[in-house]
Parts: structure tokens; C-alpha cells; sequence
């Protein structure tokens, strides 16, 4: 019976090791939440923080889109940060500051970079319409707003960007004369009342 109760004892101590040693577990669990808990609390506050003066000063970025406005500046500011390195690399290696100086003009590259768009645009355009064949109207409609969006990116990526003229486009007897006949350039003064 005394071995019995010495047995017993030890499967006692055994598991009330094992519960204290499940309660330390359980109490480091607990404190490294309570910390995850309190680094987020302290995340979203100052994320609201940000969003909240970005509201009320107008100055808020689409997180859905990585080329904003606000990105392409943080980008620029990013390269121009990088600007001491690469300039000591390139004085290093005898590079003539006019040929880096004309290398970085944005500007010149500009308009280079937006007829490469418009190309790869040109290329990528939808199948030509059916006519007659086209009996489903949903599909003459997706080819309709596919077809305008396409030729609509072209005229924008001109230089100076087109658009349909449609201040002067006459009301017609016909209601679905929806097209203006002349195109227009697009001025400045356009662009700056969409923004």
C-alpha cells in the first residue's frame, strides 16, 4: 500500500508539474498577446492618426494604386536620396557631369515613355467588331466600352492628349448620335479640372 501511495504521489508531482509548467506556458502566451494587442492598438492609432490629418488637409493616396501621385513622389524623393552614392560612383569613374545631367532630364524621356505606352496600347487592341454577326447585345456593349476605353487611352497619350469636342456637338433628331464629328486638343486648363 505504501508503494501504492508513493506512486500515486509521484504521478501527483508529475502532473501538478505539468499544470504549472502548462500555466507558465499559458501566462507567456497571454503577456506576448497582451504585447501583439498593444502594438497594434498602437498601429492603428497612428495609422488613424495619418489618415485622419490626410482627410482633413485633402491630401489622401489609393493604397490600390502604386504609381499615385504621392508614391511617384515618394520614389523621386527616394532616388534623390540615393543621389550622394550614385554621384560619387560616377565622379569616381571619370563620368562628365553634362552626359549624367542630360541622362536624367525626366522630361526628355517623357514623351518617349508615353508614345511607348501608346504603342503597346495599339497593340493590345480588342477583336474588330463583328457587325451583323454580333447577336448578343451585352457582348456589342462590352466591345462598345472596350473599344472607347482603348481609343480614349490613345487620344489622352497624345501630345498635346485629344478628345471628341463635345461642347460643340450639335443636338441631332437622331438619339443615338452620341459621337461628336471633330476631335480637339486638350489644353491645360481641361486637365486641371478633373484634379
Amino acid at each position: 500500500m505504501k508503494s501504492t501511495l508513493k506512486e500515486n504521489q509521484k504521478e501527483t508531482d508529475i502532473i501538478l508539474q505539468r499544470v504549472h509548467e502548462m500555466e507558465a506556458q499559458l501566462q507567456k502566451s497571454r503577456s506576448a498577446l497582451q504585447e501583439k494587442e498593444e502594438q497594434l492598438k498602437s498601429f492603428k492609432d497612428r495609422v488613424a492618426g495619418e489618415v485622419a490629418l490626410s482627410i482633413r488637409t485633402g491630401n489622401t493616396m489609393s493604397l490600390n494604386n502604386p504609381v499615385s501621385k504621392n508614391r511617384l513622389k515618394e520614389m523621386y524623393e527616394d532616388l534623390r536620396i540615393d543621389w550622394p552614392k550614385i554621384k560619387s560612383n560616377l565622379k569616381s569613374n571619370n563620368k562628365h557631369p553634362d552626359s549624367v545631367k542630360e541622362l536624367i532630364l525626366v522630361d526628355q524621356y517623357r514623351q518617349l515613355t508615353v508614345q511607348n505606352l501608346q504603342m503597346t496600347l495599339y497593340s493590345e487592341k480588342q477583336k474588330p467588331f463583328l457587325g451583323n454577326e454580333a447577336g448578343n447585345p451585352q457582348d456589342v456593349l462590352e466591345y462598345l466600352g472596350s473599344e472607347c476605353f482603348w481609343l480614349g487611352c490613345l487620344m489622352a497619350l497624345n501630345n498635346p492628349p485629344l478628345q471628341p469636342d463635345w461642347e460643340n456637338h450639335p443636338p441631332s433628331m437622331d438619339r443615338w448620335d452620341f459621337f461628336p464629328r471633330n476631335i480637339r486638343t486638350v489644353s491645360e486648363n481641361d486637365f486641371s479640372s478633373f484634379a
